[in-house]
This record gives structure tokens, C-alpha cells and sequence, in this order.
């Protein structure tokens, strides 16, 4: 309920091009979206929170990352906020109703238009 009906409030510690880029791209009409009309992706890159990226750099990975985390391990995770770390994993066996093929329309208002495919499935 709330993403359709209340605005959108940001920290006030974001800069004003983070902002403008997040306020384009949570757009609830898709045809106002940053990056939804006829320029597609190139209108978000063109944004002005991208100033100074050279996109063909960025195709040809020559851009060096500004933070490469040290991890110690594949359970190294010094880099996660507590907040998550710190939950109960709980692990549910997959049922046949869990996939969102199973949700009719009805039973997902709110995205009738949605579809979700995850990579290496379709």
C-alpha cells in the first residue's frame, strides 16, 4: 500500500543527484520512469549522477573498483551490517505454489503486469 499511494522520503544525507536519480527511477508511472521511454537504459546513463563515467570503460571492465572487500573465507562477512547477520536463517522446502507463476492476477493486484524469470530459467 504504501509504494502506490506515499511518496518517496530519502535520508537527508543523500546529495541532490542520488536523489534525483532514485526519485527517476521509483517513478510509479512507467512512462515518467528515468530510463522507461524510447531511450531506454541511455537516458539513466546519461543521467547527471553518472557525470564522469565512461560508459565504454565500464563495458570493457577497465574501470578499477573503488572498494575490493578482503575476505578472509566464503563465510567472511565483516562486510554486512549485523542487522542481517544476525538473523535466524530459517529454510523452507520449495512447495509448488511458491513460484509467481502461481499467483493469478487477482492474488497480485497491485502487479499485474509483473513477470519474473530468474537467470538460466528461461
Amino acid at each position: 500500500e504504501l509504494i502506490l499511494m506515499e511518496d518517496i522520503r530519502f535520508p537527508r544525507t543523500l546529495g541532490p543527484e542520488a536523489r534525483s536519480l532514485l526519485s527517476g527511477l521509483l517513478k510509479k508511472d512507467p512512462m515518467q520512469r528515468l530510463g522507461g521511454g524510447p531511450d531506454d537504459a541511455k537516458e539513466i546513463m546519461q543521467h547527471r549522477f553518472f557525470a564522469g563515467i565512461n560508459w565504454q570503460d565500464v563495458y570493457e571492465k577497465k574501470l578499477v573498483p573503488p572498494f575490493k572487500p578482503q575476505v578472509t573465507s566464503e563465510t567472511d562477512t565483516r562486510y554486512f551490517d549485523e542487522e542481517f547477520t544476525g538473523q535466524t536463517i530459517t529454510i523452507t522446502p520449495p512447495g509448488q505454489d511458491d513460484s509467481m507463476e502461481s499467483f493469478d492476477s487477482e492474488r497480485r493486484p497491485h502487479f499485474p503486469q509483473f513477470s519474473y524469470s530468474a537467470s538460466g530459467t528461461a
